[in-house]
């Protein structure tokens, strides 16, 4: 238990609360800029600020679960995972959807996803495991 306190004393809140806001902010723009009476439900997924409420409720979520993830297991899985989004971005080459004129997307059901999105977190991630090796001095 001591150790979960450990990592809620060392958040920055304000940072958190700064990030909260401009996420309402911006969630507070799409809503007024496409406010219909006949859609009054704020989680309207018709409507694209419920669609936006999903993701933001899913982003929370993901970081949540980053916060809460031991370092070690990003530090063990860096280049594991860097491998895996480098066959994700090859496949999207042979089976990928066209969508706006880029190849670059997997279509599952009405979902479609891009792996570069996650090539960019990889890359970081398999980045700062080399450069945290012994034998690199920058």
């Amino acid at each position: 238990m001591s150790e979960r306190n450990n990592i809620l004393n060392e958040i920055d809140w304000k940072l958190v609360a700064l990030y909260l806001l401009l996420i309402s902010m911006g969630w507070i723009n799409i809503y007024a800029a496409v406010y219909n009476e006949d859609h009054s439900s704020i989680i309207d997924l018709s409507q694209s600020y419920g669609r936006q409420m999903i993701w933001i409720v899913t982003s929370l979520f993901l970081g949540l679960v980053v916060l809460l993830t031991d370092a070690r297991f990003f530090s063990t899985f860096a280049y594991l995972i860097y491998g895996i989004i480098i066959l994700l971005l090859l496949a999207v080459l042979a089976f990928g959807t066209e969508i706006s004129g880029s190849k670059s997307w997997f279509q599952i059901g009405d979902f479609a996803i891009q792996p570069s999105e996650f090539g960019k977190f990889a890359t970081t991630l398999a980045l700062a495991k080399f450069f945290s090796g012994q034998h690199i001095n920058v």
